[in-house]
C-alpha cells in the first residue's frame, strides 16, 4: 500500500503514516495500523529504557524519580508515561460519556457514547492483558465479554484490609491491571510496580504490549532520539503531507498522507501550534482558538491507613478500589469519585529534608491510598501560547466541597474498618491531565472530530490524552488505548478507500 516518496535531503522514505510519540496512544495506534498492513514510522523524542545488567531479581522495578532528570519536564522515552504507570486499566463509566452536572460546573458530553467504544475496550483489554472482575463494583459498565484474565492474587496484608472493609459494609473491587501474570507470564507480583520501570517487561506498558507486537509485523520502523519540528500540509492547508524531523540538529522531511500526533500533554498541542502556516496562522486545528484549551484531569488527595507498628515487608499493594461513591451518596447529590490503593513507593524521598524521617516512618507502616475526583475542563482552562512556547497555565475547576466530602468518606471507611488513618488536608494534586486538543463534533469548540482527525485537515490525527473531552474519575489509560484502536480502524479504512480510488483513476 505504501508508495515511495522523496525527502528534501535526498533520502527515500516509504511510509503510509508517521506517528509522533510512542506512548499509550501512539504505540497502540501503530499496532492497529500495522495489523491492517500499513507501513508506519514511529518517531520518539526520547530513548528506550534498558534494564540493569545485574538487577535484584526480587526488586525488579526502578523508581520513577531515580530515572528522570527533571521532574518538571514532560517524560520522553519509548513507551511514554506508561513505562512508569501503575497499569490500572479502567473502562470509563457509561455516565462519563454524558453531560454530568457537578457542584461547580458541567462535565461535558462526548461526541461518541460508551457503546461506540465498548468493542475497542475489549480489544484493548486483551492486548494489554488486563486482569479484573466486575464483582464489588456497582459502577462497572456493560460488557460484551469477560475480562481476559481473573483478578490478581492478594497479599495477605492487603487481603486482610479488603475483608475488613467488606465486613463493615464497604464494597471493594479489584483494580483492573495490565500485567503479564498469565500461566508462564513474567510478573512476580513484586513491590516495585506502581511508579516504577519494570526491568523484566512484566508490566503491560505501551512499548511491551503494543509497540513490540507492531514491530514484529515488519511494518513498523521506530526512530528514537528524534524530534518532530513541524507537521507539513499542502498549500491549501487542507491535508497533511508529512513532517520535518530533526536528529542532532539535522533536519529531514518525510512525506506521507497520514500523520498522527501522539506527543501527549502539552506536546501534541504545542506541535500543532509550531506547525502553523499562512492558512493556519494560530496553529493547525486552532481556527476556533480551542487548541490548548479545555484542560481537565483528576483532583487527587492521599490517605495513609496504618496497618503495622513495624515496617511493612515489600509486598504488592496496588490491589483494590472503592467505587460506590462515584456518582455521589444519598446525602450528597453531586459526583464524588473513587478510592484506590496504591503501590509501595519511596515517596518520602520527595519530601523536604526535615520532614523526610516522619514521612518515611508513616509510609513504611501504612498502605498508600488515594481518593480521586474529576477536575472539570472549561473554555478557560489550559494554556496559551507565547510564540512557539507554552504560556500561562489555567487549572481546571476543582469541586472543593465534593473533594473534601470524598476525603471525609475515605477516612471514615478505613477508620470504621479499624485502621488509624492519616490524611492531612491539602490542595488537590492534578493527575491524569486531559484535553488541549479535544474531540468534538463542533469545530468551534474542539480540535479533532470523533475519529480524532483534526477538523478541516484530512490525514492529520491526534491520538493521546489531549483529545479526551473529560477525565471522569477513573484512570484514563485504557480509554486512550481503546480510542487508538478505533482511530486505527478508521484510518485503515480511509487508506483502503484512497488506494482504490487511485487505482480506478489510473
Amino acid at each position: 500500500m505504501a508508495t515511495p516518496s522523496q525527502s528534501q535531503d535526498g533520502l527515500m522514505a516509504q511510509y503510509d503514516a508517521v506517528i509522533i510519540g510512542s506512548g499509550a496512544g501512539g504505540a497502540t495506534l501503530a499496532y492497529q495500523l500495522a495489523r491492517n498492513g500499513l507501513k508506519i514510522l514511529v518517531v520518539e523524542r526520547g530513548e528506550q529504557l534498558q534494564p540493569l545488567a545485574n538487577h535484584d531479581t526480587r526488586k525488579v522495578g526502578r523508581f520513577l524519580y531515580h530515572e528522570i532528570k527533571n521532574p518538571a519536564e514532560p517524560l520522553s522515552l519509548v513507551g511514554g508515561q506508561t513505562k512508569f504507570y501503575g497499569a490500572a486499566l479502567y473502562r470509563f463509566r457509561q455516565s462519563d460519556f454524558d453531560e454530568v452536572r457537578h457542584e461547580n460546573g458541567i462535565s461535558p458530553a462526548w461526541p461518541i457514547k460508551y457503546a461506540d467504544l465498548e468493542p475497542y475496550y475489549g480489544r484493548a483489554e486483551s492486548l494489554y492483558r488486563v486482569h479484573g472482575s466486575p464483582a464489588g463494583d456497582p459502577t462497572e459498565p456493560q460488557r460484551s465479554g469477560p475480562y481476559p484474565y481473573p483478578p490478581l492474587p492478594q497479599d495477605k496484608v492487603i487481603g486482610r484490609m479488603a475483608e475488613r472493609l467488606r465486613r463493615c459494609g464497604t464494597g471493594v473491587a479489584a483494580i483492573p491491571r495490565g500485567l503479564d501474570y498469565r500461566p508462564g507470564g513474567k510478573c512476580i507480583m513484586c513491590a516495585t510496580c506502581d511508579a516504577h520501570y519494570c526491568q523484566i517487561d512484566a508490566k503491560m506498558d505501551a512499548e511491551t504490549a503494543a509497540l513490540a507486537q507492531a514491530m514484529a509485523t515488519g511494518n513498523v520502523t521506530l526512530e528514537s532520539g528524534v524530534e518532530c519540528r513541524r507537521v507539513l500540509t499542502d498549500p491549501a492547508g487542507q491535508r497533511a503531507t508529512g513532517v520535518i524531523l530533526s536528529r542532532h540538529g539535522i533536519e529531514t522531511a518525510i512525506h506521507c498522507a497520514i500523520v498522527a500526533v501522539c506527543a501527549g500533554l502539552p506536546g501534541s498541542a504545542l506541535l500543532l501550534r509550531k506547525s502553523r502556516t499562512a492558512r493556519h496562522k494560530n496553529g493547525l486545528g486552532n481556527a476556533s482558538g480551542a487548541l490548548g484549551r479545555y484542560l481537565g484531569g483528576h483532583a487527587v488527595g492521599m490517605v495513609f491507613p496504618i496497618v503495622s507498628l513495624g515496617r511493612l515487608p515489600p509486598v504488592h499493594t496496588k490491589d483494590f478500589a472503592i467505587n460506590e461513591f462515584y456518582g455521589g451518596t444519598g446525602a450528597w447529590k453531586y459526583p464524588l469519585g473513587v478510592i484506590q490503593t496504591g503501590g509501595q513507593t519511596p515517596f518520602w524521598e520527595l519530601a523536604g529534608r526535615l520532614k523526610r524521617p516522619a514521612v518515611k516512618f508513616i509510609g513504611e507502616r501504612s498502605i498508600t491510598c488515594f481518593y480521586m475526583a474529576e477536575a472539570l475542563p472549561t473554555a478557560a482552562s489550559g494554556f496559551g501560547f507565547d510564540g512557539d512556547s507554552i504560556g500561562e497555565k489555567t487549572l481546571p475547576i476543582y469541586n472543593m466541597k465534593s473533594f473534601r466530602k470524598l476525603r471525609q468518606i475515605t477516612r471514615s471507611v478505613f477508620r470504621k474498618a479499624g485502621y488509624a488513618c492519616i490524611a492531612r488536608p491539602q490542595a488537590p494534586y492534578l493527575w491524569h491531565e486531559t484535553g488541549t486538543a479535544v474531540m468534538g463534533s463542533d469545530p468551534d469548540h474542539s480540535v479533532v472530530d470523533p475519529n480524532c482527525q483534526v477538523h478541516g485537515i484530512s490525514g492529520l490525527y491526534v491520538m493521546d490524552a489531549s483529545v479526551l473531552p473529560s477525565a471522569g474519575a477513573v484512570n484514563t489509560g485504557l480509554t486512550i488505548m481503546a480510542l487508538a484502536l478505533r482511530a486505527g480502524d478508521h484510518i485503515a479504512r480511509c487508506a483502503v478507500q484512497t488506494a482504490s480510488h487511485e487505482q480506478e483513476t489510473v
